[in-house]
């Protein structure tokens, strides 16, 4: 057991995911982790702004905007090359599109990691306030707490086996006890036998007191 709580310490826990999985010691849960804070952009009339965001391939990002006073305004995801495509009024792939958000909220999946562009793009002839906000959802297996602490466990119940054995293996000398002979007793100046009872010797007389 000390041997196996060793090892599970330098591998890390998570190796016994799968015997938790089994037994039924794990959750899952969802992690939300904020990569913009919500955020008031001005955006100017006919023109544009942005905000740029660092997201992995694979994990869910999602978010959501406002148009202050109820008004519309373009919104648009791009990655780093199609942004700036974009920006040279070239032809650019959007990964998601809402020409009349006002209040939208929305999820997509990075098909690649690396830098995002969330682009507001302003028609009117008059400037425009937008709060924005995005976060990044990710799937986290939680260990239960008998998983997460096996190897400080193994440890305690292995160091506490072995002292066990250690104390269990040393063989106690058996005990023998000296019994004196009760057949007789004998006097103890001369040696002879007294009957039991007896105070004097019969022999030489003397008092055993």
């Amino acid at each position: 057991m000390i041997l196996g709580g060793l090892y599970i310490s330098t591998q890390g826990v998570q190796i016994l995911t799968p015997v938790a999985e089994i037994t039924g010691l794990v959750s899952h849960q969802v992690s939300v982790t904020p990569i913009v804070a919500s955020t008031l952009l001005s955006v100017p009339a006919t023109n544009y702004s942005f905000i740029s965001a660092d997201l992995m391939n694979g994990l869910t990002a999602t978010g959501s905007l406002q148009v202050e006073g109820g008004s519309e305004i373009g919104f648009y995801i791009m990655n780093a090359n199609d942004f700036s495509e974009w920006k040279r009024g070239s032809v650019s792939t959007i990964v998601l599109g809402k020409p009349d958000a006002i209040n939208y909220n929305f999820t997509f999946v990075p098909q690649e990691t690396g830098l995002y562009y969330f682009v507001f793009s302003n028609q009117d002839p008059s400037h425009k306030n937008v709060i924005f906000n995005l976060s990044v959802l990710e799937n986290v297996t939680v260990l239960s707490p008998l998983i997460q602490y096996a190897d400080y466990e193994l440890l305690i119940v292995g160091v506490f086996l072995s002292i066990l054995g250690i104390k269990t293996g040393k063989r106690k000398p058996k005990i023998h006890e000296v019994r004196r002979e009760n057949s007789s007793l004998r006097c103890r100046f001369c040696g002879e036998g007294l009957e039991t009872g007896k105070t004097f010797c019969s022999k030489c007389g003397r008092s055993q007191d």
